[in-house]
């Protein structure tokens, strides 16, 4: 046994409990990059990411960036809708996710359990959920681009529409840059081709 492991197995009573290979597992730098959000947050969200996409214009010196965009606080987040936990659970389930209760979070062979979360999941796109007192705190996405074939882009989108037109969210994809409104079916579909 070498020593990060041992060092894992002391701290992974810090961290919950060891990374389970059959639960779902997102990597550190992907928490709420791809966001779902009230609808309220659509101007804010389009401005804030015109400021990104200037700030980044200005701050790249051709190999990297010189400085650090900090993002503004979201004025309306998904906490504020009182989302239960139950209700999210039921219209995820329905759309034929598979749930995971067992969520990890780390970098490289680093990860720890994360603790009242939930991924729902097709093929290795995740929806993923926080929770606290039982009111859903964080809502995102991970892995829902760059599918090849048609039919998991089709199914995605629909999941992805059921949320928009069921609990009136929009995404933002703060890597793109790019809201979507995910009452609308063509945005969604640019969006998982790549198209914007």
């Amino acid at each position: 046994m070498n020593i990060i492991n041992i060092l894992l197995q002391k701290f992974s009573k810090f961290y919950g409990t060891e990374a389970n290979e059959n639960g779902a597992y997102f990597h550190e730098d992907f928490f709420n990059q791809v966001e779902i959000l009230p609808r309220e947050n659509l101007f804010h969200l389009k401005k804030e990411n015109e400021k990104i996409e200037n700030f980044a214009e200005e701050n790249f010196d051709g190999n990297g960036f010189t400085n650090i965009y900090l993002r503004n606080e979201n004025p309306i987040i998904i906490a504020n809708k009182k989302f239960t936990f139950e209700k999210l659970d039921k219209l995820l389930l329905n759309l034929d996710l598979k749930k995971n209760t067992e969520v990890y979070e780390g970098y490289g062979a680093t990860k720890w359990k994360c603790e009242n979360t939930f991924a729902y999941s097709y093929k290795s796109a995740d929806i993923i959920i926080t929770l606290k007192d039982n009111v859903v705190h964080d809502f995102w996405i991970n892995g829902f681009r760059f599918h090849k074939d048609i039919e998991t882009k089709s199914i995605l989108k629909n999941i992805l529409l059921t949320i928009g037109n069921e609990m009136d969210l929009i995404l933002n994809d703060w890597d793109l840059s790019a809201v979507i409104d995910l009452k609308n079916e063509n945005e969604i579909q640019k969006y998982l081709n790549e198209e914007l």
